[in-house]
């Protein structure tokens, strides 16, 4: 009887061949469920990003409503005034100086942060003492769910060597300066404002002739650079046809609403080939081909592989979320045309988008 019941009970057990494929099954169902699991993952991140953008077009449209313009990538008052504020010299060899403060902060009342904006003494540098609690302020609207770390507020560094066209061995500002981040950048059109000559800093509207480009002026031609006053009307290639705001990453490097430091500026994450650029590369991007890039042609399309600082990069797969003028938010993938990339990112370039 006791044999009996004893076999019973090694019967009802399993084998270790029956256990073995169990484990199988059940690696073989958790390996079919991953992907359907990162898939929904994605697709929320997507949606709420592509919602953020949107709340930004209406803030940006809301601002013009007010202003009779949008805002400018950042401020700078009196770009041929120099002096010392709060630890920093100005201006930086881009002409930067106070008060700094960038679109991000500007829209601040039009994205239900008015609490938030009045916190800010507009009357002192961005980087003031005084406005340093706000500046650290994380706001959700600019902020990616894809983005695997990046979140609170980064220490800024500025270039140490080099120049704002080139800036090398980048270094902790003394006293240290923390912004806020943000995973959107706006768009400056192709060439970029933080590359051009010295002699040439003091006005961004005036054009900028470079011999390898046979001395031909080129124009700022995009919606936001420091102290533009875009007007609904001065986006002659249309508002949907034309890049406003795209996303970049802090996968790739530091982006902050808040505004813009002189001599800041922006390395890449360690494992990009790329270089840093300057200062107002923390709140902007540009498409190129810049032309200081003549004759060589470089267009960086969102998310290429390259990594340009000056990029638009997002941690979705394959491309980026980008608002246009008319607050329309398009996927836009990598492998976009590159002529399309460019005539999209100008907003008076009378181009033809190629689809």
């Amino acid at each position: 009887m006791r044999l009996s019941k004893l076999a019973m009970r090694r019967e009802a057990g399993f084998t270790l061949v029956e256990l073995l494929v169990v484990i199988a099954i059940i690696g073989i169902l958790i390996g079919m469920l991953v992907p359907a699991v990162q898939r929904v993952r994605e697709s929320a991140n997507r949606t709420v990003c592509l919602n953020n953008l949107k709340q930004i077009g209406l803030a940006l449209h809301q601002y013009h409503d007010a202003n009779l313009r949008f805002p400018p990538a950042y401020i700078t008052e009196d770009t041929s005034a120099s002096g010392t504020a709060y630890g920093v010299s100005y201006p930086d060899d881009n002409r930067n100086g106070p008060s700094g403060f960038g679109w991000g902060t500007l829209i601040l009342p039009y994205l239900e942060q008015g609490n938030l904006y009045n916190l800010f003494n507009l009357k002192l540098p961005c980087w003031a003492t005084e406005n340093a609690l706000a500046a650290k302020t994380k706001v959700e609207v600019f902020l990616c769910p894809a983005v695997p770390v990046g979140y609170d507020s980064f220490e800024l560094v500025r270039y140490t060597a080099g120049s704002s066209q080139n800036p090398q061995n980048p270094a902790t500002f003394s006293p240290s300066i923390y912004f806020a981040r943000s995973h959107y950048v706006a768009n400056a059109g192709i060439h970029q404002p933080w590359g051009r000559d010295p002699a040439y800093c003091l006005d961004f509207e005036v054009g900028e002739p470079i011999p390898a480009n046979g001395n031909i002026p080129a124009f700022l031609d995009g919606p936001f650079y420091r102290n533009s006053r875009t007007k609904i009307a001065a986006v002659t290639d249309g508002l949907s046809n034309t890049v406003f705001i795209g996303e970049r990453s802090p996968t790739l490097c530091d982006v902050t609403w808040v505004g813009v430091v002189p001599w800041a500026c922006t390395p890449p994450r360690p494992g990009w080939p790329s270089d840093p650029n300057s200062g107002g590369n923390l709140v902007g991007v540009h498409s190129g081909p810049d032309t200081h890039d003549h004759p060589n042609v470089i267009i960086h399309a969102p998310n290429h592989p390259f990594g340009h600082t000056d990029e638009m990069y997002s941690d979705h797969q394959r491309g980026c979320h980008v608002l246009f003028g008319d607050g329309s938010v398009r996927f836009i993938h990598a492998t976009i045309n590159p002529l399309a990339w460019v005539a999209m990112s100008t907003r008076n370039g009378n181009d033809v988008i190629v689809e």
